[in-house]
């Protein structure tokens, strides 16, 4: 069982428009998490998301929300955002519990000592960037967008062998593969934290940087069966360097560039494919696993199988290529509709249109409690509207983040006025996105975003009172869901150059 742990007092200190602003309640002794949120350490995260739901609970006519999103002041490199699943009760997508590998359905309240029923816990980083002009498009359309959009993906298996590869030969899929559910059994585990961590990915075939053999085809001429994992990139790194917990599109994946990763690829010629300018707007499949899309309406895609021709430090766990990134390889193309992944994973249930279109949010910022005053709360209003506009953008408007809130908005600490607390911000390009400051300028290491995304057709509104996959691993400091856009492609070249030594 969850040990208990004692109470550290937590201060409601504002009620905003759109969300709520904590602070430890002043006194030094009882300051245990400091100006940052725990998101680094996975007891102390639990222990700050129990006093967090318990703070809220007593807020005079407090409105529960399924997910508690939280910013802070200061910003960090490591983890730099995540989404933790702490309730799922959807079918048909790859979800599976952290304490069996195999359930669908899990509930962990109860372990994680929540007031209230959440699906998820977000960590969001530093308001900043969804407010700051030199970050703004980073944080919105790709730290937002991705840890939101890990609530129900992407965790799709593929089938052996899709609809695409039948005419090929090869055998028709394994009838096991029609449902990857083991049923409706509730996960309502209360084992030690560590049960919580992630669950082992298995031993599915890895894909990388595949030669040019390993897309020979069976004597008989049938199409090699896919691996089951195939359709997955990025996940968490082990300190042995195993992957698990991959909740990321491939690399290889025709996602349009997708907030999930993957790549928007043209075909050039049979055989030979190219990245161009991702679209950073939630593809068909996105769409279905989010239940905003009837899976009549998905248009189908394909993945590259058996790359070869790959440049050095591309692979399946990289993330997607950007303004001044443009690859080219050669493999076997698969065609994939959505039919080959409900047969792959059954169909999701519930199924569009019964499915709720909007995410009820509690937003929450952690801050110094001399930090508090007007400019911040209206500074933190505006990063939830920025994000949730991201959000409504890259869903094409089909889905919403609804912000839920007491109507008690009457303030609980008077503001002092003043200006903005002080916060180190990653260096920028002049696109507004991050670069690592020591390879700033090195070609194809800048992580950038589509500046210019479409405008936006709806506007955000909050609802007063009345809307990142993987767990934390077991160690100390956990990996999950860093979004690796920001770096990671530095930081993955960097890792292979050393391994080659």
């Amino acid at each position: 069982m969850l040990q208990s742990f004692s109470a550290h007092g937590i201060t409601v200190a504002r009620v905003t428009r759109h969300g709520y602003i904590l602070t430890d309640d002043g006194n030094a002794e009882n300051n245990q998490f400091g100006d940052e949120i725990p998101a680094g350490n996975t007891r102390e995260t639990i222990l700050f998301i129990q006093e967090v739901t318990a703070a809220l609970n007593n807020v005079e006519g407090f409105v529960e929300g399924r997910f508690l999103a939280t910013m802070q002041i200061p910003s960090t490199q490591d983890p730099l955002a995540y989404y933790l699943p702490i309730r799922n009760d959807v079918r048909g997508i790859g979800i599976r519990s952290s304490a069996d590998g195999r359930t669908e359905v899990f509930d962990n309240n109860r372990v994680y000592g929540t007031s209230f029923t959440l699906d998820g816990f977000l960590y969001l980083n530093s308001l900043r960037f969804y407010t700051d002009p030199r970050a703004v498009n980073f944080g919105r359309y790709l730290i937002c967008t991705q840890e939101f959009g890990h609530r129900y993906g992407t965790f799709f298996t593929a089938p052996p062998y899709p609809d695409s590869t039948l005419d090929a030969g090869a055998p028709e899929g394994d009838a096991s593969l029609t449902d990857a559910g083991p049923g409706d059994a509730s996960d309502d585990a209360a084992g030690d934290v560590a049960a919580t961590g992630d669950a082992p990915a298995g031993d599915a075939a890895a894909l990388g940087d595949a030669s040019a053999d390993a897309s020979a085809d069976a004597s008989d001429g049938a199409a090699p069966a896919l691996a089951v994992d195939i359709l997955l990139g990025r996940g968490n790194r082990l300190a042995n360097g195993t992957i698990v917990n991959r909740s990321h599109w491939s690399f290889f994946v025709n996602s349009g560039g997708s907030p999930m990763e993957g790549n928007a690829w043209s075909e050039l010629s049979a055989g030979l494919f190219r990245t161009e300018r991702p679209t950073f707007r939630f593809s068909d499949f996105d769409l279905y696993s989010m239940g905003l899309m009837a899976p009549a309406e998905v248009r189908p895609t394909f993945m590259i199988a058996e790359p070869r021709d790959v440049p050095r430090g591309y692979g399946r766990e990289s993330p997607p290529t950007y303004y001044n990134q443009q690859v080219t390889v050669r493999g076997r193309r698969v065609d994939l509709t959505v039919d080959d992944l409900i047969r792959a994973n059954g169909r999701r249930n519930p199924a569009f249109p019964n499915t709720p279109r909007a995410l009820d949010v509690v937003w929450v910022l952690w801050a110094p409690a001399n930090s508090v005053n007007d400019a911040l709360v209206a500074e933190f209003d505006e990063a939830i509207e920025s994000c949730s506009l991201g959000y409504d953008t890259a869903t094409g408007n089909r889905g919403r983040l609804n912000a839920v809130v007491s109507p008690n908005t009457s303030p609980m600490m008077d503001p002092d006025g003043g200006a903005r607390p002080d916060v180190t911000l990653p260096v920028m390009d002049d696109a507004g996105f991050p670069v690592d400051a020591s390879d700033a300028g090195a070609s194809g290491d800048a992580a950038r975003a589509d500046a210019d995304a479409a405008p936006v057709t709806t506007r955000y509104e909050a609802r007063g009172g009345c809307d990142c996959n993987t767990l934390p691993t077991t160690h100390a400091r956990h990996e999950a869901l860093y979004l690796g856009v920001m770096g990671l492609a530095v930081m993955l070249r960097r890792r292979r150059r050393g391994s080659s030594r």
